[in-house]
């Protein structure tokens, strides 16, 4: 059978790190790489695609559609499944990724047919088994309208085969993460061991942790033709033992990559001299949840670290010439004080990039809240992007939240000093691109003040 696998492009009001940041779609090239050899397996990129999907659709001709992505590609999930039903009938729609596994109802719809809602590398290859007439329908799969308790579920099955990259030869110099350009991507955990409030992650594998074989990472590292390599572990810092041991087999195998991470704070800042050496073999930036600058925020999103040791990170990170891409939570109760404040600290601390998330109730976390200050409804999936403004404020109207926002970004992004970086460190493409995709960003958050604005004068 032709079995289609399409990543979904993003709704234009999704406010898009897609204008920064277009990486590869992993989870399409593993599921790829489970398939036999009786199947032929394609990737589609919508994001990086020119025509449109009925155009592909009909040209593929596919006997499969697997489809899948976060929660703002719901919409568009359900709309490539129902378009496909439409041109072939008989065409077998499958969604999966990892809102379908903690969300599964809200893809319950009558144009898909299976939703995969665990354990989709083994679950995956056991339904195509299946449909080919070998085998029984897998446990964690589910047909429209079916009931799925959670509790009922097998355990997680954390097989991870070799990804079929081959699928994205085309699209593959085009994806980049801010100055990282021509990156490959590669997993070697799954979930994370800690448990802060915020954090959608921990829902998806129900706050379990597990890590990938070292030797398999390795191996798999040395295949890859990319030198820019992004690991998207939820924390690749969480054990020492085994940061140690990946710095070591690095050397090991002179891999000569360019590593870009997520990372706590606190193991940064209690473990200099492991980032020291990690530095040695290649890591370039870090991508460390800040999360605040204020102490009583982060004991209420239990985040387990402080405002000492978020500065403390940073000048670990800034005196080994490391690269920090901050991510910062801004709740509802902000006032002007605490954004300039926060912006002061940025600055002071040298962070010249930075991801600013109004505080968002996703399902599955910790966080509680009045319904009644819930902005966005539970299903307009597309502007549940931690960029929107989902929690009313409590001390400004939402445009001027939103202006707020604006102004933050511009006082690190746009400092002189550091346009002036960009243009010594990077090609004339990176910043171009870094300074265009900032740019579109904030002509996004621009239409949202006009529209609350309009709103307000109601």
């Amino acid at each position: 059978m032709n079995i289609l696998f399409v990543r979904p492009r993003p709704d234009p009001e999704t406010i898009g790190l897609q204008h920064v940041m277009i990486v590869e779609p992993l989870e399409l090239e593993v599921l790829a790489a489970t398939i036999g050899s009786d199947d032929i397996p394609q990737i589609i990129d919508m994001i990086l695609e020119n025509k449109p999907f009925e155009e592909i659709l009909k040209r593929e001709n596919p006997d499969i559609l697997c489809v899948t992505g976060y929660i703002t590609n719901v919409p568009a999930m359900i709309e490539y499944c129902a378009t496909a039903k439409k041109i072939n009938p008989h065409v077998i729609t499958i969604v999966g990724g990892v809102h379908c596994e903690v969300c599964p109802d809200d893809l319950d719809n009558p144009a898909i047919d299976y939703r995969i809602v665990r354990n989709a590398t083994t679950a995956f290859p056991q339904l195509i088994a299946h449909l080919h007439g070998k085998g029984i329908m897998p446990e964690c799969v589910f047909k429209p309208g079916e009931k799925i308790i959670t509790d009922n579920l097998p355990a997680f099955d954390y097989t991870f085969p070799i990804p079929n990259r081959a699928l994205t030869q085309r699209y593959r110099n085009d994806y980049f993460y801010i100055f990282h350009h021509h990156i490959a991507l590669i997993k070697t955990s799954f979930g994370c061991p800690h448990s802060c409030q915020f954090c959608f992650c921990k829902a998806i594998t129900c706050n379990n942790y597990a890590q990938r074989p070292l030797e398999k990472v390795i191996d798999e590292l040395a295949a890859i033709v990319e030198r820019e390599i992004y690991i998207v572990d939820d924390d690749f810092l969480a054990d020492k033992k085994r940061v140690q041991n990946f710095i070591s087999e690095n050397k090991k195998n002179q891999l000569n990559k360019r590593y870009l991470i997520y990372g706590r704070a606190d193991f940064i800042a209690n473990n200099p001299e492991i980032m020291a050496d990690f530095r040695e073999i290649g890591l370039r930036t870090v991508i460390v949840g800040i999360e605040s600058f204020f102490d009583d925020e982060l004991s209420q999103y239990h985040k387990q670290t402080t405002v000492e040791i978020n500065i403390t990170a940073l000048e670990v990170l800034n005196g080994l010439g490391i690269d920090c891409f901050a991510t910062l939570i801004i709740p509802p109760t902000w006032d002007h004080e605490k954004f300039k404040a926060c912006g002061k600290m940025l600055k002071s601390l040298g962070i010249h990039y930075v991801n600013l998330q109004p505080l968002t109730p996703f399902p599955g976390t910790g966080i509680i809240v009045n319904p009644d200050d819930i902005l966005i409804k539970q299903n307009d999936f597309v502007r549940w992007d931690l960029a929107h403004i989902s929690m009313k404020p409590e001390k400004m109207p939402i445009s001027q939240f939103y202006r707020e926002i604006i102004g933050l970004y511009d006082v690190i992004v746009f400092q002189p000093k550091i346009i002036w970086k960009y243009l010594r460190q990077y090609t004339p493409s990176q910043w171009w691109r870094m300074i265009r995709g900032s740019y579109l960003v904030r002509q996004q958050y621009m239409e949202k003040i006009r529209e609350a604005e309009k709103m307000e004068r109601k």
